[in-house]
């Protein structure tokens, strides 16, 4: 498969991301930066990434690309749920514009590794 779950570049950010999780389940202490905004920073890029591939599979379309508009898409999803559903159902979540701006920043690398 064409730069989706196979390229170096999905490979180190996804273990970074199972690494930041794992460790964040222990008491390991990150840096607030860290702890605030890193998972937000990979979440587009990896999800596309893999939904890109998946799709490519099912469909057997090994050249499907997704248009940035549908990247769009999923950042708006991301911070309708993660920045405004979800806070208005439980108090454990937080709602931060600043988680919307590393999603942007997430789709935009994503859009560009793409091209």
């Amino acid at each position: 498969m064409k730069k989706t779950i196979s390229h170096p570049l999905f490979i180190v950010l996804f273990l970074i991301y199972i690494t930041y999780y794992g460790l964040k389940q222990t008491e390991v202490v990150f840096p607030l930066f860290v702890s605030s905004y890193l998972a937000d920073l990979l979440s587009i890029f990896l999800v596309n990434t893999f939904a890109l591939a998946i799709i490519r599979k099912v469909q057997n379309k090994p050249n499907l690309e997704f248009p940035p508009l549908l990247v769009l898409l999923s950042i708006a999803m991301f911070s309708l749920f993660f920045e405004f559903y979800l806070p208005s159902q439980s108090t454990i979540y937080v709602q931060d514009p600043w988680d919307i701006l590393c999603y942007f920043i997430s789709g935009g690398m994503y859009v560009l590794w793409r091209r």
